[in-house]
């Protein structure tokens, strides 16, 4: 390689992780966002409805952000990838209308699947909302893939925002106005899917190739079916302890605190499909174990390990503040939810790093590490009740975690972050621990830890995660 080659391949590097780091702090300003909206919904129904309703709405929204989580990820991550690597108007054609496709059939196969499930603790109105909005996601996703593949991360911050707005407002109108109680707040996730209605691909026609004629591509069948299983049981593995807790016989109270502790606990979670979702069109162009991976890492671990902090060790005072006297538990299972939640993230990181590189190899030790989750839930859960399945939780995410790294440093090295990075969020997880009997002392804590990250993550440069310039790919990834 001569040494123009070696300059632009450095030039190209350093232009891919630019715009990855940035659109990763687009997509997470607008994760944190969702967040707080969110939040503010399921804290505001906690309110709104009784025990036993809030209880088959987290249910539900369960089942919804699992059939979400293989919808944001399946199709659009595969139009994403194919819109990365396409060389031509006509390749490009070709993966939206592929996607288009799919994605239809796959709602109609998610949508089915959430009925039957949403039929064991739900009437027939609310198993039909349910089913309906599972298509609607379904669909509507095609529009992630496009502008995440198109590197327009900006916008698709903003789409995502206002969904989740819409449907904080949508929701409290059926609730509240009209007494729907918990089937109207289901039903404004299907309403909230019209902004990527309004954005959705444009120009998918012609008359050489119209819209219900899609070539035969067996790569993009390849893609599509490995990232719908690999993100599959990554979206089941993150939604099927709330499920099971609403299912098992079980105090309705401990199992309503167990779905709230795991709705702020799993916030390392949703941070990491944000870094993921950016730095996938980047990864995808380039081979395995580029420098890359460890920026993403970086930015992973810098926000969500003291924001983990912050969830794990939260004093019970201030979750009386926030919750109503029927949630008491959670102080004793926030702990357990938010280091599941860490390890969870971890997981669908490094998915993302196989999937990017078109590396389906691993669903074997996901699958394995699945199957040992769900036996370390119900063992838990037979041993220890509510708290027992947190317990398990933790203990499961972190045994499939270990099997992904173990893989991942076999086949390809792990690229990690410099170790000075773990330091300081560390520290600020023992001085959150030593503080944490003292409300007030853990308040000001919690502020601070919280501003140290933001900082961090939005304030140190556009090079997280590597102590060198990146070394260029010998050898970059040709378009499929």
């Amino acid at each position: 390689m001569t040494y123009a080659e070696q300059a632009t391949g450095r030039e190209a590097a350093l232009q891919d992780e630019l715009t990855a780091v940035r659109g990763a702090r687009w997509i997470a300003t607008a994760s944190v966002v969702v967040g707080a909206l969110n939040y503010l919904y399921a804290l505001l129904l906690t309110r709104l409805l009784d025990v036993s309703a809030y209880a088959t709405f987290a249910a539900g929204q369960s089942l919804i952000l699992c059939t979400a989580a293989v919808a944001v990820v399946t199709v659009p991550w595969m139009l994403a990838q194919s819109l990365a690597r396409a060389a031509s108007e006509e390749e490009r054609g070709d993966a939206v209308r592929f996607a288009v496709l799919t994605g239809a059939a796959g709602g109609l196969l998610a949508a089915a699947a959430v009925a039957a499930v949403a039929m064991q603790f739900a009437g027939p109105a609310t198993t039909l909302v349910l089913a309906t909005t599972t298509l609607l996601i379904y669909v509507t996703r095609v529009t992630v893939g496009w502008l995440q593949g198109t590197e327009r991360l900006r916008t698709l911050a903003a789409v995502t925002t206002s969904e989740a707005a819409l449907k904080l407002v949508a929701g409290l109108l059926l609730v509240a106005a009209l007494g729907m109680s918990d089937t109207g707040a289901l039903a404004a996730f299907g309403i909230a899917v019209l902004p990527f209605v309004v954005c959705r691909p444009r120009r998918i026609r012609s008359k050489e190739r119209p819209l219900f004629k899609v070539s035969a591509q067996r790569e993009l069948w390849r893609r599509a079916v490995g990232v719908a299983t690999l993100q599959g049981v990554v979206a089941v593995m993150a939604a099927v302890d709330m499920v099971l807790v609403a299912v098992l016989p079980t105090d309705r109270a401990a199992a309503a605190s167990y779905q709230a502790s795991v709705m702020v606990g799993r916030i390392p979670l949703f941070l990491a499909g944000a870094v993921a979702m950016a730095f996938l069109p980047a990864l995808s162009r380039r081979r395995a174990g580029t420098p890359l991976a460890a920026s993403a890492v970086g930015m992973y671990v810098i926000v969500a390990l003291p924001l983990a902090a912050v969830c794990a060790t939260a004093p019970g005072a201030v979750l009386t503040m926030v919750f109503p006297t029927g949630y008491g538990s959670m102080s004793a299972l926030m702990v357990y939810t938010a280091l599941a939640g860490l390890a969870l993230g971890g997981l669908s990181l490094i998915v993302t790093f196989s999937q990017a590189v078109s590396d389906y190899g691993c669903l074997r030790p996901l699958a394995l590490g699945l199957v040992g989750y769900v036996a370390a839930l119900l063992l838990g859960w037979q041993s220890g009740g509510v708290t027992g399945m947190a317990i398990g939780a933790v203990c499961g995410s972190v045994v499939a975690l270990g099997l992904l790294v173990h893989r991942q440093v076999r086949r390809v090295g792990l690229a990690l972050p410099p170790k000075a990075l773990l330091l300081e969020p560390l520290a600020l997880a023992g001085i959150l621990v030593a503080v944490r009997p003292y409300t007030v002392g853990w308040l000001i804590a919690a502020a601070v830890t919280a501003a140290w990250a933001v900082w961090r993550f939005f304030g140190r440069g556009d090079r997280l995660g590597r102590t060198r310039p990146p070394v260029p790919d010998p050898a970059p990834r040709r378009p499929r």
